[in-house]
């Protein structure tokens, strides 16, 4: 596992507030690599659908 960028760090960090402000429960979870961090973006991406389609009247 390598250690993340600053830059990727203050991204991780600007998410984890928007999901604050927003009232989402989240897990944090940690990447493997760069194929685990695509797969998790893609599943957090597709669970913000759903809960969007969730809230939309």
């Amino acid at each position: 596992m390598e250690r993340a960028a600053p830059l990727e760090m203050r991204k991780a960090l600007e998410v984890v507030q928007a999901f604050k402000e927003a009232g989402l429960r989240f897990v944090p979870v940690p990447v493997l690599d760069d194929n685990d961090y695509d797969k998790l973006s893609s599943d957090v991406l597709r669970r913000l659908e759903e809960i969007e389609g969730k809230v939309k009247p």
